[in-house]
């Protein structure tokens, strides 16, 4: 009974200094942004479907598919035989109707009765769906298995579609009835997996870290620096749903690398206020820039040489911002640090 009782102690005394250790590092990282857990991870299995099937879209003012869409044409008898009238695809109107490829997004957890928004495109030579109708559309998964059907008016902006400039996708809004529930089994033998939505060893560690202390227990571990498992505190059995809703709740320091985004055609510079820029000099022109280093006071006072004060791509972007320099110029002189490898961030260019 006493080894039992100084394990316990031991095991107390552990979690005491992880909330020690967890309040030390956000106290040294104050200044750095809380995010909620919510917004940083998902729960795995906790996932969207993706549904699709083949559609009618009826009453279109002559704008639908011509004669030569045989599918069309061969719908359109199809779906007549059913409703008790034989007619020929020969004998099928053409331009009041067209044929479309339905798509959906079936939500995690829907049930029986619930509805969806519904997207139609054209398949055939269709030039507008506006003011055109959905008939019945069975939606299937990629099991084959019917989980919607689609039905509805469709809404392309504006009831004639002028105005729009595409005019061959339009929405069934709330078009789509579940027909079939999918199960979701995320908290399998009393554990569920967290997946980073964006993957990094630091911010992982501190969501182990944060989810530990708060639970006052070892339940989470990281097993990648995309994954953490969790497992519920004893306290939590059968109430997975108030777990994951005290989870969320939770406050995490998220770090992130440094990243430098250029935008070539428009000039956008998206980057992060902590990325850094090595002591360098840059000739671009008749301009002649002086970044840190011993020699910078130096430069200050010398014609056509520009000192920016600081070692951040910030600074270096508001002093060339500053002295007029052109979007295409500044997207060159950023790409020539990064070469130069003064530029300490990843580079990525769209």
């Amino acid at each position: 009974m006493k080894k039992r009782n100084n394990l316990i102690t031991v095991a107390l005394l552990s979690v005491a200094l992880l909330s020690l250790a967890v309040c030390f590092m956000f106290g040294a990282t104050a200044q750095a942004q809380e995010v909620r857990l919510k917004d940083l991870v998902q729960i795995r299995g906790v996932r969207a479907n993706q549904i699709y099937g083949l559609g009618l879209v009826v009453g279109l003012n002559g704008s639908g598919d011509s004669k030569k869409s045989l599918a069309t044409n061969r719908a359109a008898a199809n779906m007549l035989s059913r409703l008790g009238m034989q007619m020929k695809e020969d004998e099928i109107v053409a331009g009041t109707m067209a044929v479309v490829m339905v798509t959906a997004e079936l939500p995690p957890f829907a049930r029986n009765g619930d509805k969806v928004d519904v997207k139609v495109s054209t398949v055939g030579d269709a030039k507008t769906l506006a003011g055109g109708n959905l008939m019945v559309s069975p939606l299937r998964a990629a099991d084959s298995q019917i989980y919607a059907v689609a039905q509805g008016s469709i809404v392309i902006g504006k009831a004639s579609g002028s105005g729009v400039q595409v005019q061959t996708v339009a929405i069934v809004p709330d078009g789509g009835v579940v027909e079939r529930e999918t199960s979701t089994d995320f908290a399998r033998n009393g554990s569920l997996t967290l997946t980073l939505k964006d993957q990094d060893f630091t911010t992982t560690q501190r969501i182990c870290d944060t989810i530990n202390a708060h639970f006052r227990g070892f339940y989470a571990e990281a097993t990648d620096p995309s994954a953490v498992k969790l497992k519920l505190p004893p306290s939590y059995a059968g109430k997975v749903v108030e777990f994951v809703s005290e989870l969320e709740a939770l406050k995490v320091v998220a770090d992130r690398s440094a990243v430098v985004v250029l935008n070539e055609r428009t000039g956008t510079v998206v980057m992060g206020g902590d990325v850094l820029v090595s002591a360098v000099s840059i000739a671009h022109g008749d301009l002649s820039i002086q970044v840190g280093g011993a020699n910078a006071k130096d430069a200050a006072g010398k014609e056509n040489i520009v000192n920016v004060s600081g070692t951040t791509v910030a600074a270096l972007v508001k002093s060339l911002n500053a002295m007029g320099v052109k979007p295409g110029d500044l997207v060159s002189i950023l790409q020539s640090l990064k070469v130069a490898g003064a530029l300490k961030a990843d580079l990525r260019v769209m």
